[in-house]
Protein backbone atom coordinates (compact mmCIF):
# COMPACT_ATOMS: atom_id res chain seq x y z
CA UNK A 1 0.00 0.00 0.00
CA UNK A 2 2.69 2.64 1.23
CA UNK A 3 4.43 1.56 -2.89
CA UNK A 4 1.16 2.52 -4.37
CA UNK A 5 0.61 5.59 -2.32
CA UNK A 6 4.67 6.50 -3.17
CA UNK A 7 4.17 6.08 -6.68
CA UNK A 8 0.53 8.42 -6.64
CA UNK A 9 2.74 10.86 -5.07
CA UNK A 10 5.62 11.04 -7.22
CA UNK A 11 3.04 11.17 -10.62
CA UNK A 12 1.49 14.07 -8.81
CA UNK A 13 4.74 15.73 -8.15
CA UNK A 14 5.88 15.01 -11.96
CA UNK A 15 2.77 16.32 -13.28
CA UNK A 16 2.66 19.44 -11.06
CA UNK A 17 6.62 20.22 -11.98
CA UNK A 18 5.61 19.31 -15.81
CA UNK A 19 2.64 22.01 -14.71
CA UNK A 20 4.43 24.90 -13.31
CA UNK A 21 7.57 24.34 -16.07
CA UNK A 22 5.11 24.39 -18.84
CA UNK A 23 3.69 27.57 -17.41
CA UNK A 24 6.78 29.55 -16.97
CA UNK A 25 7.94 28.33 -20.35
CA UNK A 26 4.47 29.97 -21.16
CA UNK A 27 5.83 33.52 -19.36
CA UNK A 28 8.87 33.44 -20.90
CA UNK A 29 7.54 33.44 -24.38
CA UNK A 30 4.93 35.87 -23.50
CA UNK A 31 7.91 38.18 -21.98
CA UNK A 32 9.65 38.10 -25.45
CA UNK A 33 6.99 39.38 -27.59
CA UNK A 34 6.09 41.64 -25.78
CA UNK A 35 9.95 42.43 -25.71
CA UNK A 36 10.03 42.45 -29.20
CA UNK A 37 6.75 44.12 -29.96
CA UNK A 38 8.50 46.99 -28.63
CA UNK A 39 10.90 47.40 -30.65
CA UNK A 40 8.74 47.00 -33.77
CA UNK A 41 5.53 48.77 -32.85
CA UNK A 42 4.98 52.70 -34.89
CA UNK A 43 4.35 54.59 -32.15
CA UNK A 44 0.87 56.62 -32.46
CA UNK A 45 0.89 59.98 -30.77
CA UNK A 46 -3.04 60.92 -30.85
CA UNK A 47 -6.23 59.65 -32.16
CA UNK A 48 -7.70 62.96 -32.89
CA UNK A 49 -7.89 64.43 -36.46
CA UNK A 50 -6.41 67.57 -37.02
CA UNK A 51 -2.84 67.15 -35.62
CA UNK A 52 0.06 66.75 -37.51
CA UNK A 53 0.93 63.22 -39.16
CA UNK A 54 4.49 62.43 -38.22
CA UNK A 55 4.03 59.27 -36.13
CA UNK A 56 2.00 58.30 -39.31
CA UNK A 57 4.80 59.18 -42.19
CA UNK A 58 6.07 55.29 -41.47
CA UNK A 59 2.91 53.80 -43.22
CA UNK A 60 3.15 55.30 -45.88
CA UNK A 61 5.31 52.62 -47.06
CA UNK A 62 3.52 50.01 -45.60
CA UNK A 63 0.58 51.78 -47.62
CA UNK A 64 2.05 53.20 -50.78
CA UNK A 65 1.36 50.58 -53.23
CA UNK A 66 -2.61 49.55 -51.75
CA UNK A 67 -5.81 50.99 -53.77
CA UNK A 68 -7.92 49.76 -50.45
CA UNK A 69 -7.37 50.27 -46.76
CA UNK A 70 -10.07 48.81 -45.02
CA UNK A 71 -10.12 49.24 -40.93
CA UNK A 72 -11.96 47.72 -38.45
CA UNK A 73 -13.55 48.25 -35.07
CA UNK A 74 -14.01 46.10 -32.72
CA UNK A 75 -17.17 47.71 -30.99
CA UNK A 76 -19.44 49.71 -32.81
CA UNK A 77 -20.14 52.16 -30.38
CA UNK A 78 -15.85 53.32 -29.62
CA UNK A 79 -15.12 57.07 -29.05
CA UNK A 80 -11.53 56.56 -29.70
CA UNK A 81 -11.57 53.75 -33.07
CA UNK A 82 -14.09 56.82 -34.60
CA UNK A 83 -11.76 59.24 -33.86
CA UNK A 84 -8.52 57.34 -35.44
CA UNK A 85 -10.38 55.92 -38.12
CA UNK A 86 -11.16 60.42 -38.85
CA UNK A 87 -8.03 60.80 -38.68
CA UNK A 88 -6.53 57.76 -40.98
CA UNK A 89 -8.94 59.56 -43.90
CA UNK A 90 -7.16 62.84 -42.87
CA UNK A 91 -3.60 61.31 -43.45
CA UNK A 92 -4.70 59.06 -46.66
CA UNK A 93 -6.52 61.73 -48.25
CA UNK A 94 -3.81 64.63 -47.59
CA UNK A 95 -0.77 62.20 -47.68
CA UNK A 96 -1.53 59.71 -50.09
CA UNK A 97 -4.15 60.62 -52.63
CA UNK A 98 -7.09 58.72 -51.64
CA UNK A 99 -10.31 60.41 -52.82
CA UNK A 100 -13.27 58.27 -51.74
CA UNK A 101 -14.89 57.04 -48.27
CA UNK A 102 -16.74 53.98 -48.18
CA UNK A 103 -18.89 52.92 -44.44
CA UNK A 104 -21.04 50.01 -43.57
CA UNK A 105 -24.37 52.11 -44.16
CA UNK A 106 -26.39 51.19 -47.49
CA UNK A 107 -25.42 52.66 -50.36
CA UNK A 108 -28.98 54.70 -51.63
CA UNK A 109 -28.84 56.66 -47.72
CA UNK A 110 -25.60 57.88 -48.04
CA UNK A 111 -26.29 59.78 -51.21
CA UNK A 112 -27.41 62.45 -49.38
CA UNK A 113 -23.69 62.68 -47.46
CA UNK A 114 -21.85 62.80 -50.15
CA UNK A 115 -24.20 65.63 -52.04
CA UNK A 116 -23.35 67.67 -48.39
CA UNK A 117 -19.57 67.21 -48.64
CA UNK A 118 -19.40 67.90 -52.26
CA UNK A 119 -21.54 70.20 -52.52
CA UNK A 120 -22.94 71.71 -48.89
CA UNK A 121 -26.33 70.53 -49.34
CA UNK A 122 -28.44 69.86 -46.10
CA UNK A 123 -27.35 70.00 -42.64
CA UNK A 124 -24.30 67.25 -41.47
CA UNK A 125 -26.34 65.84 -38.56
CA UNK A 126 -29.34 65.55 -40.71
CA UNK A 127 -28.02 63.47 -43.30
CA UNK A 128 -25.31 61.52 -41.01
CA UNK A 129 -29.02 60.50 -38.81
CA UNK A 130 -30.52 59.66 -42.62
CA UNK A 131 -27.97 56.70 -43.07
CA UNK A 132 -30.12 54.82 -40.68
CA UNK A 133 -27.52 53.73 -38.63
CA UNK A 134 -27.58 54.56 -34.57
CA UNK A 135 -24.25 53.07 -34.70
CA UNK A 136 -22.95 56.04 -36.91
CA UNK A 137 -25.21 58.74 -35.66
CA UNK A 138 -22.47 60.23 -33.56
CA UNK A 139 -20.61 63.52 -32.62
CA UNK A 140 -17.17 61.73 -34.10
CA UNK A 141 -18.98 60.67 -37.61
CA UNK A 142 -20.35 64.10 -38.26
CA UNK A 143 -16.84 65.57 -37.24
CA UNK A 144 -15.38 63.50 -39.70
CA UNK A 145 -17.87 64.83 -42.49
CA UNK A 146 -17.63 68.39 -41.90
CA UNK A 147 -13.69 67.98 -42.20
CA UNK A 148 -14.98 66.09 -45.62
CA UNK A 149 -16.70 69.47 -46.75
CA UNK A 150 -13.85 71.32 -45.56
CA UNK A 151 -11.81 69.60 -47.40
CA UNK A 152 -13.83 69.91 -51.00
CA UNK A 153 -14.09 73.44 -50.09
CA UNK A 154 -10.51 74.03 -50.36
CA UNK A 155 -9.56 71.76 -53.07
CA UNK A 156 -9.72 70.55 -56.73
CA UNK A 157 -9.57 66.64 -55.64
CA UNK A 158 -12.75 65.93 -53.96
CA UNK A 159 -13.32 63.45 -51.36
CA UNK A 160 -16.42 61.65 -51.68
CA UNK A 161 -18.38 59.37 -49.55
CA UNK A 162 -20.39 56.14 -50.09
CA UNK A 163 -22.25 53.86 -48.20
CA UNK A 164 -21.38 49.69 -49.68
CA UNK A 165 -24.42 48.05 -47.43
CA UNK A 166 -27.56 47.45 -48.74
CA UNK A 167 -29.81 46.37 -45.53
CA UNK A 168 -32.83 49.29 -46.51
CA UNK A 169 -34.75 49.72 -50.01
CA UNK A 170 -37.10 52.54 -49.53
CA UNK A 171 -34.53 55.42 -50.51
CA UNK A 172 -33.10 53.57 -53.25
CA UNK A 173 -36.48 52.50 -54.54
CA UNK A 174 -37.59 56.29 -54.41
CA UNK A 175 -35.13 57.37 -56.23
CA UNK A 176 -35.19 54.72 -58.86
CA UNK A 177 -38.90 55.69 -59.26
CA UNK A 178 -37.89 59.45 -60.16
CA UNK A 179 -35.01 58.53 -62.15
CA UNK A 180 -37.66 56.59 -64.29
CA UNK A 181 -40.41 59.23 -64.19
CA UNK A 182 -38.45 61.60 -65.62
CA UNK A 183 -36.21 59.01 -68.63
CA UNK A 184 -39.28 56.82 -69.21
CA UNK A 185 -42.43 57.69 -67.58
CA UNK A 186 -43.83 55.26 -69.53
CA UNK A 187 -42.36 52.52 -68.36
CA UNK A 188 -42.35 54.06 -64.80
CA UNK A 189 -46.33 54.02 -64.69
CA UNK A 190 -46.20 49.92 -65.36
CA UNK A 191 -43.47 48.99 -62.60
CA UNK A 192 -44.54 51.93 -60.24
CA UNK A 193 -46.36 49.22 -58.34
CA UNK A 194 -43.53 46.68 -57.96
CA UNK A 195 -41.23 49.37 -56.66
CA UNK A 196 -43.76 51.19 -54.36
CA UNK A 197 -43.32 47.53 -52.30
CA UNK A 198 -39.95 48.63 -51.47
CA UNK A 199 -40.55 52.27 -50.94
CA UNK A 200 -42.11 51.02 -47.39
CA UNK A 201 -39.35 51.61 -44.89
CA UNK A 202 -40.23 48.28 -43.25
CA UNK A 203 -40.59 46.42 -46.00
CA UNK A 204 -39.01 43.64 -44.93
CA UNK A 205 -40.26 43.01 -41.67
CA UNK A 206 -42.45 40.38 -42.45
CA UNK A 207 -40.64 37.29 -43.98
CA UNK A 208 -43.68 36.01 -45.21
CA UNK A 209 -45.25 38.70 -47.31
CA UNK A 210 -44.75 37.95 -50.90
CA UNK A 211 -42.42 40.39 -52.57
CA UNK A 212 -41.72 40.94 -56.27
CA UNK A 213 -37.97 40.42 -56.24
CA UNK A 214 -37.94 39.02 -59.76
CA UNK A 215 -39.75 42.43 -61.38
CA UNK A 216 -37.27 43.67 -59.82
CA UNK A 217 -34.58 41.93 -62.09
CA UNK A 218 -36.29 42.57 -64.84
CA UNK A 219 -36.54 46.35 -64.07
CA UNK A 220 -32.77 45.74 -64.18
CA UNK A 221 -32.63 44.15 -67.35
CA UNK A 222 -34.53 46.60 -69.06
CA UNK A 223 -32.65 49.41 -67.39
CA UNK A 224 -30.04 47.65 -69.75
CA UNK A 225 -31.42 47.19 -72.75
CA UNK A 226 -32.52 51.31 -72.75
CA UNK A 227 -29.06 51.80 -71.31
CA UNK A 228 -27.55 54.12 -74.85
CA UNK A 229 -31.61 55.61 -74.42
CA UNK A 230 -31.78 56.61 -71.05
CA UNK A 231 -28.08 58.10 -70.79
CA UNK A 232 -29.11 60.37 -73.78
CA UNK A 233 -32.11 61.52 -71.27
CA UNK A 234 -29.98 61.88 -68.33
CA UNK A 235 -25.96 61.22 -68.18
CA UNK A 236 -24.02 58.20 -67.65
CA UNK A 237 -23.25 59.06 -64.31
CA UNK A 238 -27.11 59.44 -63.40
CA UNK A 239 -27.83 56.18 -65.49
CA UNK A 240 -24.89 53.86 -63.81
CA UNK A 241 -25.84 55.17 -60.08
CA UNK A 242 -29.67 54.93 -60.26
CA UNK A 243 -29.20 51.05 -61.98
CA UNK A 244 -26.82 50.76 -59.33
CA UNK A 245 -29.77 51.84 -56.99
CA UNK A 246 -31.73 49.03 -58.26
CA UNK A 247 -29.10 46.33 -57.55
CA UNK A 248 -29.50 47.59 -53.36
CA UNK A 249 -32.91 47.02 -53.84
CA UNK A 250 -32.31 43.12 -55.18
CA UNK A 251 -29.52 42.64 -52.51
CA UNK A 252 -31.67 43.98 -49.94
CA UNK A 253 -34.62 41.32 -50.93
CA UNK A 254 -31.89 39.04 -51.65
CA UNK A 255 -30.53 39.07 -47.76
CA UNK A 256 -33.65 39.95 -45.97
CA UNK A 257 -36.55 38.56 -47.27
CA UNK A 258 -38.02 34.90 -46.65
CA UNK A 259 -36.75 32.47 -44.29
CA UNK A 260 -33.26 31.95 -44.23
CA UNK A 261 -30.48 31.49 -41.51
CA UNK A 262 -28.09 34.13 -40.16
CA UNK A 263 -25.44 32.51 -41.61
CA UNK A 264 -27.23 32.97 -45.28
CA UNK A 265 -28.17 36.10 -44.58
CA UNK A 266 -24.32 37.21 -43.22
CA UNK A 267 -23.05 35.16 -46.48
CA UNK A 268 -25.21 37.48 -48.69
CA UNK A 269 -24.57 40.73 -47.23
CA UNK A 270 -20.93 40.22 -47.11
CA UNK A 271 -20.39 39.00 -50.72
CA UNK A 272 -22.54 42.22 -51.54
CA UNK A 273 -20.72 44.61 -49.91
CA UNK A 274 -17.36 43.44 -51.92
CA UNK A 275 -19.61 43.98 -55.15
CA UNK A 276 -19.79 47.49 -53.97
CA UNK A 277 -16.66 48.67 -53.01
CA UNK A 278 -15.94 46.95 -56.77
CA UNK A 279 -18.27 49.26 -58.12
CA UNK A 280 -17.82 52.20 -56.45
CA UNK A 281 -14.11 51.92 -57.40
CA UNK A 282 -15.00 51.02 -61.35
CA UNK A 283 -17.57 53.83 -61.24
CA UNK A 284 -14.66 56.28 -59.81
CA UNK A 285 -11.78 55.17 -62.20
CA UNK A 286 -9.08 53.38 -62.27
CA UNK A 287 -6.83 56.19 -59.87
CA UNK A 288 -9.30 56.24 -57.39
CA UNK A 289 -8.51 54.70 -53.93
CA UNK A 290 -10.55 54.36 -50.60
CA UNK A 291 -10.90 53.78 -47.54
CA UNK A 292 -12.99 51.63 -45.70
CA UNK A 293 -15.03 52.16 -42.33
CA UNK A 294 -16.73 48.54 -41.02
CA UNK A 295 -16.30 45.88 -38.61
CA UNK A 296 -13.86 43.95 -37.66
CA UNK A 297 -15.87 40.64 -38.63
CA UNK A 298 -16.46 42.52 -41.76
CA UNK A 299 -13.14 43.13 -43.31
CA UNK A 300 -11.78 40.01 -41.96
CA UNK A 301 -9.49 38.13 -44.72
CA UNK A 302 -10.73 34.88 -43.41
CA UNK A 303 -14.00 33.14 -43.39
CA UNK A 304 -15.82 32.40 -39.88
CA UNK A 305 -18.09 29.92 -38.85
CA UNK A 306 -21.51 32.09 -37.59
CA UNK A 307 -22.81 30.44 -34.66
CA UNK A 308 -20.93 27.09 -35.08
CA UNK A 309 -22.95 26.70 -37.73
CA UNK A 310 -23.63 24.07 -40.63
CA UNK A 311 -21.04 26.29 -42.72
CA UNK A 312 -18.77 29.25 -43.04
CA UNK A 313 -19.11 32.67 -43.67
CA UNK A 314 -17.22 34.23 -46.42
CA UNK A 315 -16.64 37.86 -45.30
CA UNK A 316 -16.17 41.26 -47.45
CA UNK A 317 -12.51 41.74 -46.43
CA UNK A 318 -12.26 37.83 -47.92
CA UNK A 319 -14.02 38.31 -50.84
CA UNK A 320 -12.53 41.56 -51.71
CA UNK A 321 -8.72 39.99 -51.22
CA UNK A 322 -10.07 37.52 -54.34
CA UNK A 323 -10.49 40.61 -56.31
CA UNK A 324 -7.48 42.83 -55.11
CA UNK A 325 -4.86 40.45 -53.87
CA UNK A 326 -2.32 42.32 -52.18
CA UNK A 327 -4.14 45.92 -53.33
CA UNK A 328 -5.92 45.74 -50.32
CA UNK A 329 -4.88 46.31 -46.64
CA UNK A 330 -7.03 45.42 -43.90
CA UNK A 331 -6.35 47.26 -40.20
CA UNK A 332 -8.15 45.31 -37.14
CA UNK A 333 -8.29 47.08 -33.49
CA UNK A 334 -7.94 46.00 -30.43
CA UNK A 335 -8.19 47.18 -26.65
CA UNK A 336 -7.91 46.44 -23.13
CA UNK A 337 -10.69 48.38 -21.14
CA UNK A 338 -13.36 50.75 -21.26
CA UNK A 339 -16.95 51.44 -22.30
CA UNK A 340 -18.96 51.44 -25.50
CA UNK A 341 -22.17 52.03 -27.10
CA UNK A 342 -24.34 48.99 -27.71
CA UNK A 343 -27.64 47.19 -27.18
CA UNK A 344 -27.63 45.61 -23.91
CA UNK A 345 -28.54 41.86 -23.82
CA UNK A 346 -27.85 41.36 -20.28
CA UNK A 347 -30.75 43.09 -18.70
CA UNK A 348 -34.61 43.14 -19.67
CA UNK A 349 -35.35 45.06 -21.52
CA UNK A 350 -32.46 45.40 -23.93
CA UNK A 351 -31.70 49.13 -24.12
CA UNK A 352 -28.94 50.67 -26.31
CA UNK A 353 -26.79 52.27 -23.40
CA UNK A 354 -23.09 52.89 -22.02
CA UNK A 355 -21.43 49.28 -21.24
CA UNK A 356 -18.42 49.34 -19.58
CA UNK A 357 -15.66 46.84 -20.21
CA UNK A 358 -13.40 45.72 -17.52
CA UNK A 359 -9.22 45.20 -17.98
CA UNK A 360 -8.82 42.41 -20.44
CA UNK A 361 -8.62 38.85 -19.17
CA UNK A 362 -4.49 37.50 -18.75
CA UNK A 363 -4.85 34.83 -21.62
CA UNK A 364 -6.16 37.17 -24.05
CA UNK A 365 -4.03 39.27 -27.04
CA UNK A 366 -5.65 42.61 -25.63
CA UNK A 367 -3.86 41.63 -22.29
CA UNK A 368 -0.68 41.05 -24.22
CA UNK A 369 -0.31 44.22 -26.06
CA UNK A 370 -1.21 46.21 -22.76
CA UNK A 371 1.93 44.83 -21.78
CA UNK A 372 3.63 46.98 -25.12
CA UNK A 373 2.29 50.41 -25.16
CA UNK A 374 -0.80 52.47 -24.80
CA UNK A 375 -1.45 53.73 -28.06
CA UNK A 376 0.32 51.69 -31.57
CA UNK A 377 0.33 49.96 -34.80
CA UNK A 378 1.91 47.15 -36.02
CA UNK A 379 2.17 45.83 -39.78
CA UNK A 380 1.92 41.62 -39.49
CA UNK A 381 4.35 41.38 -42.38
CA UNK A 382 7.03 43.20 -40.75
CA UNK A 383 7.26 42.15 -36.99
CA UNK A 384 7.02 38.43 -38.55
CA UNK A 385 10.72 38.85 -38.59
CA UNK A 386 11.12 37.98 -35.04
CA UNK A 387 9.94 34.14 -34.22
CA UNK A 388 8.09 35.04 -31.08
CA UNK A 389 5.50 37.29 -32.55
CA UNK A 390 5.00 35.25 -35.50
CA UNK A 391 4.21 32.58 -33.44
CA UNK A 392 1.39 35.08 -31.64
CA UNK A 393 -0.05 36.42 -35.08
CA UNK A 394 -0.56 33.13 -36.17
CA UNK A 395 -1.52 31.22 -33.67
CA UNK A 396 -5.45 31.16 -32.64
CA UNK A 397 -5.49 34.02 -29.86
CA UNK A 398 -8.86 35.38 -27.77
CA UNK A 399 -9.39 39.05 -29.28
CA UNK A 400 -11.90 41.83 -27.98
CA UNK A 401 -15.17 41.71 -30.16
CA UNK A 402 -18.55 42.53 -30.66
CA UNK A 403 -20.73 44.68 -32.80
CA UNK A 404 -24.12 46.15 -32.32
CA UNK A 405 -25.00 44.03 -29.36
CA UNK A 406 -23.08 43.38 -26.01
CA UNK A 407 -24.04 40.17 -24.38
CA UNK A 408 -21.65 40.64 -21.00
CA UNK A 409 -17.53 41.49 -20.68
CA UNK A 410 -17.16 37.97 -20.13
CA UNK A 411 -18.73 37.13 -24.25
CA UNK A 412 -16.64 40.07 -25.73
CA UNK A 413 -13.90 38.16 -27.36
CA UNK A 414 -13.66 35.75 -30.33
CA UNK A 415 -10.77 33.64 -31.11
CA UNK A 416 -8.91 35.20 -33.98
CA UNK A 417 -6.23 34.74 -35.49
CA UNK A 418 -4.32 37.96 -36.13
CA UNK A 419 -2.17 37.67 -39.29
CA UNK A 420 -4.94 35.93 -41.02
CA UNK A 421 -7.20 38.35 -40.81
CA UNK A 422 -5.94 41.56 -40.98
CA UNK A 423 -2.59 42.99 -42.26
CA UNK A 424 -1.84 44.64 -39.45
CA UNK A 425 -3.25 46.08 -36.13
CA UNK A 426 -4.10 49.79 -34.41
CA UNK A 427 -4.26 48.93 -30.27
CA UNK A 428 -5.37 51.24 -28.00
CA UNK A 429 -5.83 50.92 -24.37
CA UNK A 430 -8.19 52.72 -23.10
CA UNK A 431 -11.03 53.62 -24.76
CA UNK A 432 -14.43 55.29 -23.72
CA UNK A 433 -18.01 55.49 -25.60
CA UNK A 434 -19.01 56.98 -28.83
CA UNK A 435 -20.87 60.65 -28.51
CA UNK A 436 -24.32 59.62 -29.73
CA UNK A 437 -26.93 62.30 -31.57
CA UNK A 438 -29.43 60.88 -29.61
CA UNK A 439 -30.42 60.16 -25.72
CA UNK A 440 -29.74 56.88 -24.63
CA UNK A 441 -29.92 54.80 -21.16
CA UNK A 442 -27.53 55.54 -18.38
Amino acid sequence: MKKIITIIVCALILIFGAFLVNNQYEEYKNGKVVQALKSKKIDINTVKAGNDFKDLIPLKSTLGDKRIVAMGEATHGTKEFFQMKHRMLEFLVEKMGYNVFGIEACMSNCMAVNDYVLYGKGDAEKVVGGMGFWTWNTKEVVNMVKWMREYNKNHDKKVKFYGFDMQLSDIAAAKVTEYLKKVDPVYESQIDSVLGKFRSPNVFDNKDVHLPGDKVKEIINIMGKNKNNYINKSSKEDYEIYKQNLNIIYQAYDMLHGKQSDAEMENKRDKYMAENVKWILDFEGQDAKIMLWAHNTHVDKQEDNLNNGDYNVKRMGSNLYDMYKDKLYVIGFQFNEGSAIAVDKTSQPNVLKKCTLKTAKKESAPYMLSKVSPLFFIDFKTVAENKYIKNFISSPQSCRDFGANFNGDDKSYVNTTLNESYDGLIYIDKTTHSEPNYLISN
